[in-house]
């Protein structure tokens, strides 16, 4: 299997980024609904994210992950979301994608606290997040709707002291 690799996101890439979050497994695990459109997704790319990633392999957009900046007297904090591939999972493609945005993160724009939401059911992504240091700080009860039934998210956020 050839490595991943990361790069920028660019406007060239909505279409692999629809198709992404129109996977099965990817809107299981995220807040996505079904029917993402080229459209939606090319306003999400040109969202102004502090960074915005995708991984790639052989060509092809295999995840991607996105920093918010807070800003005010919260401007020390971000959050962040990420998608792999439903294909590509267990492969270090998340692995690499954390270790690329919490790079930036941490050591270009100095964050000092990283927060995300997750599904309390991912627990793949979950022990993800707890290998870079997150940890949960709260459950939020029945927060999400999937295929018709509500489910908890915890909330997750990482310090760097």
């Amino acid at each position: 299997m050839s490595t991943v690799s990361i790069r920028a996101r660019e406007e060239s890439d909505a279409a692999a980024i629809a198709a992404l979050m129109n996977l099965p497994g990817v809107r299981h695990g995220t807040l996505r609904v079904p029917f993402v459109s080229v459209d939606f997704a090319r306003t999400w790319v040109g969202h102004p994210w502090a960074a915005a990633l995708v991984a790639e392999r052989d060509a092809h957009v295999i995840g991607t992950t996105a920093l918010t900046r807070s800003s005010g007297r919260q401007a020390h904090t971000g959050s962040i979301l990420l998608f792999v591939h439903d294909d590509h999972t267990n492969a270090g493609v998340g692995h690499a994608l954390m270790t690329a945005v919490l790079d930036l993160a941490d050591n270009w724009l100095g964050l000092h606290r990283v927060s995300l939401t997750v599904n309390a059911d991912n627990d793949r992504a979950i022990h993800l997040y707890r290998k870079f240091g997150f940890e949960t700080e709260g459950v939020l009860r029945d927060d999400v709707l999937r295929d018709g039934v509500f489910i908890d998210s915890l909330t997750m956020a990482r310090l760097r002291l």
